[in-house]
């Protein structure tokens, strides 16, 4: 019997050899085609949530699409692109997009057009933005959820490489229900000064965790990042410049957010604007302030004069101690990675001598050795609006050092400032500090007067 069993070994073996037998384990599956009804717009498929959207949020759920619909878009978002996104994309056609939960990853990249057949799956919401996808669950929270569902068994890619030209939007424009799931391309906009010295995200966190940071526009106007903690680019330090951001906007709650889908899309590496920059003054001749017209407690505003939050969430503000008012900035408290706040002065002309004199306090050091809270500087050729790009020189003064007894102001000494013909000069107090390094340092007795 062994051997009959290896003559027929040898025998089939021998003529797949002579036939051509080919391994059928190595054959491709049949190709089943995905059937798909009626195309309609990804906002007709959104406005069946609707009636949900309107209930409070503990009263909602998830609602399924009985109608033999199929959407058709391009992929908007991928989570093939900067692991920003987990299980999940966009689509997005002329009538708005919407978020996709899948129940794997890959297959589908930027660009991607594809049909997708939505007759069975289910609408929900997370936060009040509408996510798409298969058989509801309930979360940890008692939460209906919808889970991810098989793109391989729904979805068909037509073409590929077709770019979506995002949206051209301002950040208080998107914030309403015609923008979430849509890609969207704001111009003029940085980081505000409160976030720089931080990364997109704590990917060293265990887990590692998603973060939330502000974006802005030169009128003020905000929007959050969203950015995940397992990100490429979540370690990073966020761009400290002005420019452009593409991304695709969200909503959590009432919280309008961003989600970047390439980081190639962040191009923040102009100019910043200066947020809340009062108006420079016109120049005198002389000038002196004692701090003494303004109330304890206040941030600083003097006519003519610029308090500037560069870095930070901090202002040059005026306090009264022992009956005697100064201005004083701070690190202590504001829990911030960096602070950088500038007081600057109504322009001097310098057409002659003029000598530079004030006085410097220290309370509660806590810079390190080798850093100092305060850099005097002057400059020519700022006009209240240039500021990245004038040109500041170092002033040298004597200053309260960490070895100077706590709430003693020391004299500047007499400081000559450059005399150059038909031209103006403004001195600036540059305080620089954190959380943690957060000596309260303090100026007083400002005084540009007519050399002798």
């Amino acid at each position: 019997m062994k051997r009959i069993g290896y003559i027929t070994g040898v025998f089939f073996a021998t003529t797949c050899f002579l036939t051509g037998c080919v391994d059928k384990f190595d054959e491709e599956p049949p190709f089943t085609p995905i059937k798909y009804g009626t195309i309609v717009s990804i906002a007709q498929v959104k406005e069946l949530y609707s009636g949900e959207l309107a209930k409070p949020w503990y009263e909602r759920s998830p609602v399924q699409i009985t109608e033999d619909w199929a959407i058709t878009g391009v992929v908007t978002g991928s989570d093939k692109v900067n692991g920003n996104l987990y299980k999940e994309g966009y689509l997005e056609d002329a009538s708005g997009g919407i978020l996709l939960k899948f129940l794997a990853t890959g297959g589908f990249y930027l660009g991607d057009s594809v049909i997708l057949n939505v007759k069975d799956l289910y609408l929900g919401d997370y936060g009040n933005f509408i996510q798409l996808g298969d058989v509801p669950y309930t979360d940890n929270s008692g939460n209906y959820r919808v889970s991810g569902f098989n793109k391989d068994r729904r979805m068909v890619k037509v073409s590929i490489g077709h770019p979506f030209p995002p949206a051209q939007a301002g950040i208080q424009q998107v914030k309403n229900d015609q923008y979430p799931g849509r890609l969207v391309q704001f111009h003029g906009v940085q980081f505000a000064s409160y976030e720089l010295g931080k990364t997109w995200a704590e990917p060293l966190a265990d887990p590692p965790a998603a973060a939330n940071r502000y974006l802005e526009d030169c009128d003020g106007n905000t929007i959050i990042v969203r950015t995940s903690g397992y990100a490429t680019f979540a370690g990073d330090l966020l761009p400290v410049g002005n420019g452009s951001v593409t991304g695709i906007v969200t909503v959590f709650n009432n919280d309008y957010q961003l989600i970047i889908r390439d980081f190639s899309e962040v191009l923040l590496n102009g100019e910043r604007c200066i947020q809340n920059a009062q108006e420079l003054g016109t120049p005198v001749e002389t000038l002196s302030e004692d701090f003494e017209s303004i109330a304890d407690d206040e941030d600083i505003l003097i006519d003519g004069w610029q308090n500037l939050m560069i870095a930070g969430n901090r202002m040059w503000r005026n306090k009264v101690y022992s009956g005697n008012s100064y201005a004083q900035a701070t690190g202590f408290g504001s829990g911030m990675d960096y602070l950088e706040i500038w007081l600057i002065t109504r322009p001097v002309t310098i057409s002659t001598q003029k000598i530079l004199s004030f006085q410097t306090a220290k309370a509660y050091w806590e810079h390190e050795p080798g850093n100092h809270p305060l850099e005097v500087l002057v400059s020519t050729d700022y006009d209240g609006t240039n500021f990245y790009s004038a040109t500041w020189a170092p002033v040298s003064a004597t200053l309260a050092t960490s070895s100077s007894p706590d709430h003693t102001f020391i004299n500047s000494g007499n400081i000559s400032l450059p005399v150059a013909a038909g031209q103006n000069a403004v001195i600036a107090f540059k305080y620089t500090g954190s959380g943690t390094e957060s000596t309260s340092y303090r100026l007083d007795n400002i005084n540009i007067t007519t050399g002798k």
